[in-house]
């Protein structure tokens, strides 16, 4: 770990980034006073000649990546026996965060962080490098649409460092979470990694983006030929996981995500490509045997129908041929009266829904056991129930729902970035933890002490902390209903509260040996190995009480 304040040029600021074998510091150019950010580097890159002209070389080719969709390089340098890379700071966050926050993400915004990253992947790969990491964290976003979602994100691709030509060199093994995103080659003492490696990479972001899981699931702690076989289990289509995604992303994605490399789509240009032929598709309304025959606007397709090009055309003859003497379903009448009636709905559906439809329809999705239906319930039904009416009679019961939902969605997400070491997003976040440890260890009065704090700290009106105000209370009232038994072991703790509380009174602060005391009480006066310290406390109250 670094504890340098200074490198190079460079005053070192605040830690953005830990991983398994660098760290990335938020800093700035002391004469140009312009902000960077500073990733320190293993240190075989200068413990040597060899290592030394590795860096100075690779830096020199990552300066020549100046793309709007690539991070910019500014250089490398090496202080006092520590290498680093200068790199340009981006104000926001990785799309893993941005996927963390959100349960499931709709299709129009994966395709359009994908079309950007296939922009900066394409740039670098007509250069010669390839990523070989990608994965969620090395795409960073920013712009309006980080706190806008009808804006657009800006995504910078980050972390280029291997090189086709450095692909057979030692690197530190990747993190759990980052193998995920490797392709099948990279498994392989065989394989011949290349830019077709990173267009898998990208599609298992995609496929995770849109479905909230990845296409080849990896279990900690399984040996190098597991990690390959578990490429010959097919994932299942992202089309039977995300009901929005379009027929056309879905194959395209499962092209990118093939085990055989030859059997992926071309090139970071063409994946492109297709997500345009995506867009358009969806937005015309073609049929896939349309598309089959006429493919991108006449030219060749980059995306597999699955239908072969004269296949298409004689289905495609064979239905004009039976004109309207087939199914009733199919007749133009039918169609024009069945377009009236979805008008009609359309018309009804978009009507402003009253305080006791919206109530009605978030309650009833908070009945099933479904996380995806209280999130519907809570962004389609609760909030705006609670903005359009303060004052309504259903408040409360709302707020209720939505504090649910957002107590689910913290927990998730605390579990999540304990299970893959992740920093904690907020200080409300940070105590759950430390308070949640200090139970585990069977330190019931600190875990007490510290869901005290939160209450009076946490803000309960803000978004971003009611969900920890509101789990501290909780505990709070399990800890106060609940008559915690503990073992020997808790007499130690026990005992270093009643001397807090003894030096509480000393200093003349009452009010708080007082409630050391109490808490001791509550916690502890039915467990007969605790008898003594309990009547301590009594003792102490009493004496307090003549004062």
């Amino acid at each position: 770990m670094v504890t340098l304040s200074r490198l190079g040029p460079f005053a070192l600021e605040n830690r953005l980034d830990r991983r398994h074998d660098t760290e990335i510091f938020r800093a700035v150019h002391l004469k140009q006073h312009r902000q960077a950010a500073i990733q320190i580097l293993p240190a075989r890159y200068a413990a040597d000649p060899v290592g030394r002209k590795q860096l100075q070389a690779r830096s020199e080719l990552l300066r020549k990546l100046n793309h709007p969709n690539i991070v910019r390089c500014y250089g490398a340098g090496i202080d006092e026996s520590i290498a680093f890379l200068a790199m340009e700071l981006v104000e926001g966050e990785s799309f893993a965060q941005y996927m963390d926050d959100r349960m499931s993400m709709i299709w129009g915004v994966v395709l359009d962080i994908a079309q950007q990253v296939c922009a900066g992947m394409e740039f670098a790969h007509v250069r010669g490098v390839c990523h070989l990491r990608l994965n969620p964290c090395c795409v960073l976003l920013s712009g309006e649409g980080l706190k806008h979602p009808d804006l657009p994100l800006e995504v910078k691709l980050t972390n280029f460092w291997a090189g086709v030509a450095w692909r057979k060199e030692p690197v530190a093994e990747p993190s759990l979470e980052n193998q995920l995103y490797l392709a099948p080659e990279q498994f392989d003492p065989a394989g011949n990694p290349d830019a077709r490696t990173d267009i898998f990479s990208l599609g298992c972001i995609m496929y995770r983006g849109l479905s909230g899981r990845v296409p080849f699931p990896l279990a900690e702690g399984e040996t190098d030929a597991a990690k390959l076989d578990r490429f010959a289990t097919p994932p299942p289509r992202i089309a039977t996981l995300a009901l929005d995604c379009p027929i056309w992303l879905d194959r395209l994605i499962m092209q990118m995500i093939e085990v055989d490399p030859a059997k992926r789509t071309a090139s970071m240009d063409a994946v492109a490509s297709a997500l345009r032929e995506t867009r358009s598709a969806v937005a015309a309304g073609t049929s896939s045997l349309e598309h089959a025959v006429v493919g991108n606007a006449g030219r060749n397709s980059n995306i597999e129908t699955g239908v072969a090009k004269e296949d298409a055309k004689r289905l495609l003859k064979q239905k004009k041929a039976k004109g309207p003497a087939g199914p009733i379903y199919e007749r133009p009448w039918f169609l024009v009266l069945c377009l009236l009636l979805v008008i009609g709905a359309i018309g009804y559906a978009f009507l402003p829904m009253s305080q006791q439809q919206l109530f009605d329809r978030g309650a009833r999705l908070m009945q099933s056991e479904e996380s995806t239906d209280w999130k519907i319930a809570e962004e389609t039904y609760l909030l705006p129930l609670l903005e359009k009416y303060p004052d309504s009679p259903h408040a409360a019961e709302a707020q209720a729902y939505v504090d649910k939902v957002w107590i689910m969605d913290a927990e998730a997400r605390l579990r999540h970035k304990e299970r893959i070491g992740k920093d904690y997003s907020n200080d409300g976040e940070e105590m759950l933890a430390d308070a949640r440890k200090l139970a585990l260890l069977g330190s019931e009065l600190d875990a007490w002490s510290k869901y005290d704090r939160m209450v009076a700290q946490l803000d309960a009106d803000s978004p971003e902390e009611r969900p920890y105000y509101l789990i501290a209370q909780q505990e709070l009232e399990k800890l106060r209903t609940e008559k915690v038994v503990r073992k020997r072991e808790e007499i130690t703790s026990v005992d270093k509260h009643l001397g807090l509380a003894e030096k509480a009174v000393q200093a003349g602060n009452r009010d708080q040996a007082r409630l050391i005391y109490r808490r001791i009480i509550s916690l502890y006066d039915e467990n007969p190995q605790l008898y003594d310290e309990v009547q301590v406390a009594r003792q102490g109250l009493e004496t307090l009480g003549t004062m």
